[in-house]
């Protein structure tokens, strides 16, 4: 859980409880209240865990139905698919608001590591140029065909 103690992925984008909560869930699957509360460590009361689930509900990460007097709630989405959202969703702002600069500051980070610069020469591969090739425009073209 690297990610709880330098502040960095998921953790800049959920609360500490928020992210002990989903933590849980996806290590676990479905649980009601009381079960998430006995497997997170931090001595939260129960009112408080009830109150970050049915928030987490709302904001769409967590789904529930009724069992009896309680809820069992279950992750709508796995880890993996929640911090490609959340990367994209900040990746995007940046882009938006500082355009070339954003781009260019993303390649230079990348540039000292090996894996990810080979990863991001990959990926760009992939893209067609639509100013190139005579698919250019073309509705239903594959992404990355032979280039």
């Amino acid at each position: 859980m690297s990610s709880l103690r330098d502040g960095r992925g998921l953790a800049a984008h959920f609360g500490p409880l928020e992210l002990a909560i989903l933590d849980v869930m996806w290590s676990a699957g479905e649980m009601d209240v009381a079960t998430c509360l006995r497997r997170l460590d931090g001595g939260q009361a129960y009112t408080t865990v009830k109150t970050v689930m049915e928030r987490l509900a709302v904001k769409g990460m967590l789904d529930r139905r009724k069992e009896g007097r309680q809820y069992v709630y279950w992750p709508q989405q796995t880890r993996r698919e929640v911090e490609q959202r959340v990367a994209a969703e900040q990746v995007r702002q940046v882009v938006d608001g500082f355009g070339d600069l954003a781009v260019a500051n993303f390649v230079q980070a990348v540039s000292g590591d090996a894996g990810q610069l080979a990863q991001v020469r990959a990926l760009l591969a992939g893209i067609a140029d639509p100013s190139a090739g005579s698919d250019a425009g073309e509705p239903g073209g594959t992404p990355g065909g032979s280039a």
